[in-house]
């Protein structure tokens, strides 16, 4: 069932890159993955167990597309709220650029990265150990996926008490090479556990114009590089 666009709609990720002042909620993916166009609808669910025992569930919606030249494009909204969207990610690898727009200011945010190649990512040097396994595959959504079990320990800021120990599932589409579910589970008794998942899938090639910066956009540009 194709999404429908309401102004300028749009993981997971394997990896998340941070920037001082083009800070991105969640950046978009950075694989390179050409002719493979899709829309999809995104929901984060994060379960808190509180001083109360009960679970409190907090779910955020985006919507995600990708275009057959590779170009990525995420619209996230404020709250649940479908119709206002609240910031627009774009990844142009081709360029290696990312954007961000911001639709009430009108402001485009665009950081290129000079050179060719993967673009330098972050690392978290507090995992101490790693561990990964594979998981049956399963269709989910209708969409058939792969799965992986990476569990890692990290070590606490403070120094005190045993390592934190991080669980991540993903399940992968082996086609379309994006994230199709996954759960993320922490020892650590203030965290939550976080599950993505694309509940609706539209495969058809997504407007072109999602991709390009609007024309009554101020452009800012970002020279800084990432941390």
């Amino acid at each position: 069932m194709p999404i429908l666009r309401s102004s300028a709609r749009l993981a997971f990720a394997a990896a998340l890159v941070t920037y001082p002042t083009l800070a991105f909620c969640q950046a978009a993916p950075l694989d390179y993955v050409p002719n493979r166009p899709y829309t999809a609808q995104v929901v984060e669910t994060d379960a808190q167990t509180g001083a109360n025992a009960a679970h409190v569930r907090h779910e955020t919606k985006k919507i995600q597309a990708r275009d057959s030249q590779g170009r990525t494009w995420i619209e996230s909204f404020q709250s649940n709220n479908m119709d206002r969207p609240m910031m627009v990610n774009l990844y142009i690898p081709l360029r290696r650029q990312f954007i961000q727009l911001f639709p009430g200011q009108k402001t485009a945010r665009v950081m290129t990265f000079p050179g060719a190649g993967p673009i330098p990512l972050h690392r978290n040097l507090n995992v101490v150990k790693i561990k990964t396994e594979t998981l049956p595959g399963q269709t989910i959504h209708g969409v058939y996926a792969v799965g992986t079990r990476t569990t890692q320990a990290m070590r606490r800021d403070d120094g005190q008490g045993p390592d934190v120990v991080d669980v991540q599932e993903t399940w992968v589409s082996p086609d379309l090479k994006i994230v199709v579910f996954s759960k993320d589970t922490s020892t650590d008794p203030d965290s939550d556990q976080i599950t993505t998942e694309i509940r609706r899938l539209d495969r058809s090639e997504p407007n072109p114009s999602l991709f390009e910066i609007p024309a009554d956009y101020k452009i800012v540009e970002v020279t800084n590089g990432p941390r």
